[in-house]
């Protein structure tokens, strides 16, 4: 293997990014190194690189490398490591928490205050290879499609809301019909929803969530979302939102 590895990097406090050279990761006895077969582009990506309001307070030190949702293989293991091996197809979570924390133990480990995100508080996944703890790499079944295995996380996401509350047989209110959203949308569909009303501002997303099974969509720039939530519920409210 190489000793260097192309990147996407955030080499200054200022808009854009660099293709260049780094050198990949060395691993500690705990992590594994991930050979990056794919991975996608989060709001969070996009607000770094035009290094808007958020970023500016947000993100400490630069140079970085940017992105968070990935999958790849597992190339090599730390001496520590017995449950990953060189070969697993992996999905990543982004949040690097203390797994012996009191937060952690608590499931709270996403909120403790020494967590790390990859591709904002560390080097992330724009790049061929990356180092994470070994409990961040979650194995995927070896036939997983590629462009399903790097949502992972984002899926993930969905489930928790939609285990957040108990929506069967309820109304439930979807408002922002991203990628997320539109996830959130099948999840609670397919644990006994009632009603599903989605409103987004963009055509595009309001047809697609219509498509997944949307009962009522709405955009709010144009009709008035309490008024419609009044007419589907008569005027009792959704159950859930």
């Amino acid at each position: 293997m190489n000793h260097t590895m192309k990147a996407l990097v955030k080499v200054e406090r200022a808009p854009g990014l660099k293709l260049m050279q780094r050198d990949i990761p060395h691993i500690g006895p705990d992590d594994v190194l991930i050979k990056v077969r794919a991975t996608s582009i989060c709001g969070t990506d996009l607000h770094i690189y035009n290094w808007d309001t958020w970023s500016q307070g947000r993100v400490k030190t630069v140079p970085l490398i940017q992105g968070h949702e990935i999958c790849g293989d597992i190339v090599e293991v730390g001496r520590n490591v017995t449950q990953r091996k060189v070969g697993d197809f992996v999905s990543c979570e982004s949040h690097i928490v203390n797994y012996n924390g009191e937060y952690y133990k608590r499931n709270l480990g996403h909120v403790a205050p020494e967590t790390k995100i990859i591709g904002v508080d560390r080097d992330g996944s724009f790049a061929e290879y990356i180092a994470l703890p070994w409990q961040n790499a979650w194995v995927n079944p070896p036939d997983m499609p590629t462009e399903v295995a790097v949502l992972r996380e984002n899926f993930g996401n969905a489930i928790h809301t939609a285990f957040a509350a108990d929506v069967k047989d309820k109304v439930v209110l979807i408002t922002g019909c991203g990628p997320v959203g539109l996830m959130t949308l099948l999840a609670v569909r397919g644990r006994g929803a009632k009603t599903i009303i989605a409103s987004d501002i963009s055509d595009y997303r309001r047809n697609f969530a219509a498509r997944l099974g949307a009962d009522y969509t709405n955009n709010p720039r144009e009709n008035d979302l309490v008024q419609l939530v009044k007419h589907v519920t008569h005027n009792e409210g959704v159950d859930v939102l």
